[in-house]
């Protein structure tokens, strides 16, 4: 199927999108993440919708490939990167200063010439050290040997910006990850996460993704919490954070910042 046939069957169109982007109809909302011992929000992930004039809340997965099959993922890493930024010195100057922020860059996105300078860029702008800023990579959807041979992966250890694979155990190329790049945490997939009691096999691979990465010298979150069982059976086996529902769902900003004064005063 060609690119042209690929977007007018998704029935969103890159006008569409240039419009949306031009009326600011592309939003962040923010999910904790937390220590499974202490309850500390360590850090937040910044998760993007669509909320259309015309189509109601658009979720990414319909929108994403769009943005990337037509090129213009270029012009809306910029916005993405500098907005999301922007809302984290809004929250360190709230008083949470040693909070983090996760962004989600596909592999489109980290091909970019210019995605380091960009991220550069942002950080300087937003008056954010390095550190504070961490790069997902989504396991499932496949890096390419082009993309790890080149100099990107390095540039980003070289500005301090940690690297972390999402969804880990969904995809073949987990351990090729692991061995040639860089990374600071491990995400673990919530489909292994709210199985966890359905099946045992669920059970067996949990514990050694944990101890995988324990071993590797870094820590391992679980994505979708759902339960206080979910919850107590990976911090019985060792896991070091925790996100999912059973903490708090994705927030906008406004009510993340409220969420967090007010754990901040239980605490």
């Amino acid at each position: 199927m060609s690119i042209f046939s690929r977007l007018f069957s998704s029935k969103i169109t890159v006008d569409a999108l240039k419009k949306a982007l031009k009326n600011k109809e592309f939003v962040f909302y923010y999910q904790p993440e937390f220590n499974l011992k202490t309850g500390e929000i360590l850090g937040v992930e910044a998760l993007m919708r669509w909320e259309s004039n015309k189509r109601g809340i658009v979720p990414p997965n319909e929108f994403i490939p769009v943005l990337e099959q037509s090129g213009l993922i270029n012009d809306f890493t910029e916005f993405l990167l500098k907005q999301t930024l922007s809302d984290l010195r809004k929250i360190h100057d709230a008083g949470f200063k040693n909070t983090k922020l996760a962004v989600n860059l596909s592999v489109v996105q980290l091909k970019e010439t210019n995605i380091v300078d960009k991220i550069q860029d942002a950080l300087q702008s937003a008056y954010i050290n390095s550190t504070f800023l961490e790069c997902e990579i989504t396991e499932s959807k496949g890096i390419d040997r082009e993309l790890l041979d080149s100099d990107v992966f390095k540039r980003l250890q070289d500005l301090n910006v940690s690297i972390s694979i999402d969804d880990f155990g969904t995809g073949y190329s987990s351990f090729d990850y692991l061995r040639t790049l860089n990374i600071k945490k491990l995400k673990i997939d919530q489909d292994f996460v709210q199985g966890i009691f359905e099946n045992p096999k669920n059970q067996t691979l949990l514990s050694s993704m944990i101890q995988l990465g324990h071993d590797l010298g870094f820590p391992v979150l679980a994505e979708g919490i759902e339960t206080t069982e979910q919850k107590n059976w990976l911090e019985e086996h060792g896991c070091d954070m925790g996100q999912g529902y059973w903490f708090s769902r994705p927030l906008p900003l406004d009510q993340l910042l409220d969420f967090m004064q007010k754990k901040s005063k239980k605490d």
